[in-house]
């Protein structure tokens, strides 16, 4: 699923999102979360399949030009490595002639029968390419690839949005209720996600509550319109007390390879 297109420059300050009402509140839903680890078992940049973290620990290995969907990945990357301009020999100034295509660096992220996704470099600078086979000789095609995209926690398929605790009410340690306000990460033509947010994944220790939120997304073509933040409220097992509440939606990789820790922006 995309994301919601960045702000345009040049459009002045961002206008901050009117807060929901207490009458608002009162007729959110009210969600039970079920418990999850506390660094997720799949995460995806939204560009093709999700995979587990552990996909991009060590070094990439060699892909097999033999395999016939890392074969579609060498033709495809064959194909964008610029053609050399004929010169007369007797002209000194050609440059040395473009490097070819190769598989070096890249690896295999997550794969099934019909699907792959492959990755060359760490995050934050990684580009990862998905093929899939097609038509009736089962053809591996490229579909597309994504650079710089945030790696999102990720459960059955759907990518987790984020969230931020309602800024107009302070919680209490004793409190065993949270005032979330969610934003949708998938393009939804501008429309609150009522009736859409899935029950959360929650991990809590002595030192901290992750909360990872997941929205199921509009079917059917949706426009890249801001979404506005959908007030809910989540029902936690234990009393807040000290601990440091974290946003579980955002990936973030503290070194190449060192497994991610939950995180938010």
């Amino acid at each position: 699923m995309s994301e919601p297109a960045s702000r345009p420059r040049g459009h002045g300050p961002k206008r901050e999102p009117k807060l929901p009402s207490e009458r608002d509140w009162e007729r959110s839903v009210v969600l039970e979360p079920r418990p999850g680890p506390r660094h997720p078992e799949l995460i995806s940049d939204g560009g093709g399949l999700p995979f587990p973290p552990a996909a991009l620990a060590g070094p990439p290995g060699r892909l097999d030009p033999e395999d016939p969907a890392a074969g579609a990945l060498l033709a495809h990357l064959a194909a964008r490595v610029p053609k050399r301009a004929s010169r007369a020999p007797w002209k000194r100034s050609a440059g040395p002639p473009p490097a070819p295509a190769s598989l070096d660096g890249w690896r295999q992220l997550a794969r099934t029968d019909d699907e792959v996704l492959f990755a060359r470099g760490q995050p934050p600078q990684m580009l990862t390419a998905a093929l899939r086979q097609t038509g009736r000789r089962r053809i591996w095609t490229f579909v597309g690839s994504s650079a710089a995209r945030p790696l999102r926690a990720t459960r059955d398929g759907i990518r987790a949005s984020s969230w931020r605790l309602d800024p107009s009410h302070e919680s209490q340690p004793g409190e065993t209720v949270l005032r979330v306000l969610v934003t949708e990460q998938a393009f939804a033509s501008g429309r609150r996600a009522h009736g859409r947010v899935l029950p959360p994944d929650i991990y809590i220790d002595a030192d901290e509550l992750v909360l990872t939120i997941f929205v199921t997304p509009q079917p059917g073509f949706q426009n890249n319109t801001p979404n506005p933040e959908t007030p809910i409220r989540v029902v936690v097992p234990e009393r807040i007390g000290p601990r440091r509440l974290v946003d579980g939606a955002l990936v973030l990789f503290s070194r190449p390879g060192a497994p991610p820790p939950a995180g938010s922006d």
